[in-house]
């Protein structure tokens, strides 16, 4: 009975902590939602052509410390494909064209190339031996 009471009792206390959290986090997201709503009033009120200047002349910098950032926390197991397909839902969200948001021609071509000599000379392997086959049967 004992074990039970002190397990109501650190439950009691867990219920607590996470009723302070809840308030402590609610209060912050009702600050942000707050600020974001200020600054949506704040970006309706600016030129549209001059926000765009700006967010494409910051944008770089940011990109790069973002993935950065991702870098670190993804180590090895980082995916550069997957970078860049998210750089490229991104732009389409913003309703951007990003350039660099096509795929890299040279490397394509590099795999393309390497792929066709793969298969000529799995080809030729192929008729070399199908030819000693033929030989084989003649005999």
């Amino acid at each position: 009975m004992k074990d039970v009471k002190s397990w109501i009792d650190r439950r009691k206390e867990q219920i607590q902590k996470a009723k302070a959290a809840e308030t402590k986090y609610s209060a912050e997201l009702d600050k942000a939602l707050d600020e974001y709503h200020e600054l949506e009033a704040h970006a309706k009120a600016l030129d549209p052509e001059e926000l765009k200047t700006a967010r494409l002349s910051l944008r770089p910098e940011e990109e790069k410390w973002a993935v950065s950032k991702v870098e670190d926390a993804y180590g090895s197991c980082y995916d550069y494909a997957t970078m860049r397909e998210a750089k490229k839902q991104v732009a389409d969200l913003l309703g951007e064209d990003r350039p660099d948001s096509k795929p890299r021609s040279v490397r394509r071509d590099l795999q393309q190339k390497q792929e066709k000599v793969c298969e000529q000379e799995q080809e030729h392997r192929y008729q070399a031996s199908s030819k000693k086959k033929g030989k084989d049967w003649e005999r």
